[in-house]
């Protein structure tokens, strides 16, 4: 009895090796494709953090096909209504414009919070009920993450509808929305602390 609960032990503890192997890949990727999709034309990605640095602490810069720099990027977390926000964060060359933000981890309320990664389209009820194919995605990003491209640090704030210069709320998602900013300047301050360490010998 006691060499099959061994061996059970064992086993059990070789797939959770394997599913946490598995998890921790999956995770990589889809930051990798989020750190893509924040530096737009990025043909090269360098870690200018110590290769100690906890992954959700790196700070990556990235250059185009002619090795010109485009930008940097770091993850920024913050915490939402439900659970912490992990929002990937690209700045621009000039350390003040947001070049993209994507939503990497959230677990916000369906229907509320979780607009934040809603990519809108003209779909209504008849298109669905009546097979309509005259339908099409308006953008191929979350509308929400959109709004925060070429924003200046300190536009990142909430304002009304109609002001151009900062970030619309999600209606009764306030707090989702504040998350989001305030792991957007999370990054940010991660990046900032880190440009000064690439003039050191």
């Amino acid at each position: 009895m006691s060499i099959i609960a061994i061996v059970m032990s064992i086993g059990i503890g070789i797939a959770h090796f394997i599913t946490k192997d598995r998890i921790q890949q999956k995770e990589e990727v889809r930051r990798m494709e989020a750190i893509i999709a924040v530096l737009p034309g990025v043909e090269k990605l360098v870690e200018i953090t110590p290769h100690e640095t906890a992954v959700e602490n790196k700070v990556y810069s990235g250059v185009d096909k002619h090795g010109s720099l485009i930008g940097y990027a770091a993850l920024g977390i913050a915490q939402g209504y439900n659970s912490k926000m992990k929002v990937m964060t690209g700045l621009a060359p000039d350390m003040n414009k947001i070049s993209g933000i994507r939503i990497v981890y959230h677990e916000e309320t369906p229907g509320l919070g979780d607009k934040i990664v809603e990519i809108k389209s003209n779909k209504t009820l008849f298109n669905v009920f009546f097979g309509s194919k005259e339908f099409k995605e308006i953008s191929q990003t979350p509308w929400f993450c959109d709004q925060f491209q070429k924003k200046s640090l300190n536009q990142l704030r909430i304002v009304e509808q109609e002001n151009p210069y900062g970030i619309h709320a999600i209606t009764a998602a306030t707090v989702t929305t504040t998350a989001v900013i305030e792991a957007v300047k999370d990054a940010t301050a991660k990046i900032q602390v880190q440009i000064p360490n690439l003039d050191k010998p």
